[in-house]
């Protein structure tokens, strides 16, 4: 066989494939792989590398090998899943595009990262290619952009910096808007509604216990009851919040689960928000979920709203995607908070009261912060194989990557994650 590319960016003519050529050109981590795209249409991928040679002025980009390749054509993926170490798989919906190009990955032996934050596919990605993966020894580990990257890596840095044993973990997403606003591309409102159907169709339960068929040690204590309206009331964050209807609890508790079984390590709870200003302003977004979700249930209306994405949610998903200025002036912040037993403290025993706050911040989550976790994921995969579970498997971020240099490629990005607050109110531990 031929010699392999490190990486092959598949979807690279795509609105977040884009972003991710350009941190594989110019960030300097990346320097001395070997990198090739991938899509339907060779034009269109010659257009997007002369665009970011034009934006960037790295000559290099422009002699990235092109691969011709369509989710609907096995073969043309077979063809370029023989030619990678890691694809990057930026196409979706991924629970309708994305298991041909995982499948395709296993069977010719090329390790696969993708942005998912679909919890159908990716555990369904787990029972079906979970052993196969495993015995090609070859690594598949989804949700690797802002689902689940900040919040999964985010609750494991937690974890194994709180001194004592930990019982649950609050988190709190916050995203920080600059004057442009902030809108989001078409693509990840069809993978929402995609996600809403699936539930609706039933069976995602019995999915996620197929995956964690074995049980975990049940928990004595929990943490307050919170309404669906709740004030987080922590020296880090001030804020009313929801609970965030997303990916991450689902990928967190699949980490937790391994953790458990792999390495021995208490499970904790998890409960997941995220903060939208005032009470009144959270109520309206309440609300307008409530509305976006049950008539993405139809056919009629889910069309109508596809159709009409700027008009049916106020301006937060575009056909076009969000515009430069927006992507520059924001920001996120990703709060954690853990409540557990000081060292030396038997837990259970009585209720838990040591308390660790930690944070992940970075650029705009969508699209800067995406690509540069997604290329990071792909170079710990290459980089950092000893460090890997081992053997291969469909995993989760933090089942994959607590043992790499994931964060430190991430720093160079603009990511930390940090210990902010904790009862002994030590210093604060960066990473």
């Amino acid at each position: 066989m031929s010699a392999r590319y490190d990486i092959v960016v598949y979807g690279a003519t795509g609105f977040t494939g884009v972003y991710v050529v350009k941190v594989l050109a110019t960030a300097a981590i990346f320097k001395g792989k070997s990198i090739a795209v991938a899509g339907r249409s060779e034009e269109k991928l010659r257009g997007v590398l002369e665009d970011v040679f034009q934006e960037t002025g790295n000559d290099v980009v422009r002699k990235y090998p092109i691969i011709v390749a369509d989710s609907s054509k096995d073969e043309s993926l077979n063809n370029m899943a023989r030619q990678a170490r890691v694809i990057i798989n930026t196409v979706g919906p991924y629970i309708l595009h994305g298991e041909a190009v995982v499948r395709a990955a296993v069977n010719n032996g090329a390790s696969h990262v993708d942005i998912s934050g679909e919890p159908a596919f990716l555990e369904r990605m787990e029972q079906r290619y979970g052993k196969m993966a495993k015995d090609k020894g070859v690594y598949i580990v989804g949700a690797c952009g802002f689902d689940s990257i900040p919040s999964d890596l985010g609750t494991d840095f937690l974890k194994r910096h709180f001194d004592g044993t930990l019982a649950w973990v609050e988190t709190c997403f916050r995203l920080n808007r600059g004057p442009a606003g902030y809108s989001v591309n078409i693509g990840t409102m069809e993978s929402i509604m995609l996600g809403v159907k699936s539930i609706r169709e039933g069976g995602v339960a019995a999915l996620h216990q197929s995956v964690m068929p074995d049980p975990l040690p049940k928990a004595n204590f929990k943490p307050p009851c919170r309404c669906p309206f709740t004030k987080i009331r922590e020296p880090a964050l001030n804020a009313w919040a929801l609970p965030f209807p997303g990916a991450d609890k689902a990928i967190i508790e699949r980490s937790q689960y391994y953790d458990y079984h792999a390495n021995g390590k208490r499970p904790i709870l998890i409960y997941t928000y995220f903060t939208f200003g005032s009470l009144f302003k959270s109520g309206l977004l309440a609300i307008w979920l409530g509305i976006f979700g049950f008539f993405s249930l139809f056919g009629p209306t889910k069309r109508f709203i596809s159709a009409h994405p700027e008009g049916c949610s106020f301006g937060l998903f575009k056909k076009s995607g969000p515009i430069t200025q927006q992507i520059k002036e924001a920001s996120f912040d990703y709060y954690f908070f853990g409540t557990g037993w000081p060292s030396g403290e038997i837990p259970d025993k009585s209720r838990p009261t040591k308390k660790v706050a930690a944070r992940c911040h970075g650029p705009d989550p969508g699209y800067t912060f995406t690509s540069a976790s997604i290329s990071c994921a792909a170079l710990a995969l290459l980089n950092d194989r000893e460090n890997l579970p081992r053997g291969g498997g469909v995993f989760t971020t933090a089942s994959a990557f607590r043992g790499t240099r994931i964060y430190e490629y991430l720093r160079t990005l603009g990511v930390s994650f940090e210990i902010i607050s904790s009862d002994k109110r030590e210093g604060s531990q960066l990473v």
